[in-house]
């Protein structure tokens, strides 16, 4: 039997971007929050999706790994899951790299658009003033000034 207190370890009633491992072998991501109720922990889980290894033959006869993400429960329209504390082995938080690529898989993006959008160029909104060209010009121009009194 397993022990009831196995995930007090983790925050309570605080959500989190988590990984969970489940006795079944699958891993889980989503944004989980944790609860007791009564003796037993439950982990609420938003958008959960599932981890898939791939590997493909490339050129050289070599083997390239990677991993992709697939709708946890696929014949379900529900975007929100109760899992049982009985039924997980283990609960960490994502890593920022896994949370970004999480975040795409669900806005339908891929990680060239996700980028494209983080590159965009500098406005005054973001805090660009101007060229380093017309900075340096500005400076050279209150210094002369302030050299000449």
């Amino acid at each position: 039997m397993l022990n009831s207190k196995m995930i007090s370890y983790a925050k309570h009633e605080e959500e989190f971007y988590g990984v969970l491992k489940l006795i079944n072998g699958e891993e889980v991501l989503g944004k989980a929050v944790l609860t007791n109720e009564g003796t037993e922990t439950l982990c609420f889980i938003q958008n959960p999706v599932a981890v898939q290894m791939v590997e493909r033959d490339v050129e050289g006869n070599r083997l390239a790994r990677g991993i992709g993400f697939s709708k946890w429960m696929q014949l379900s329209n529900e975007d929100f899951y109760v899992i049982r504390e009985k039924d997980i082995v283990t609960i960490s938080s994502m890593s920022k790299e896994c949370r970004f690529m999480y975040e795409s898989y669900l806005k339908g993006e891929t990680i060239g658009e996700r980028r494209e959008q983080m590159e965009s160029e500098p406005n005054k909104h973001l805090g660009y003033l101007g060229s380093i060209d017309s900075a340096r010009t500005l400076f050279e121009k209150m210094y002369r000034l302030h050299k000449g009194k």
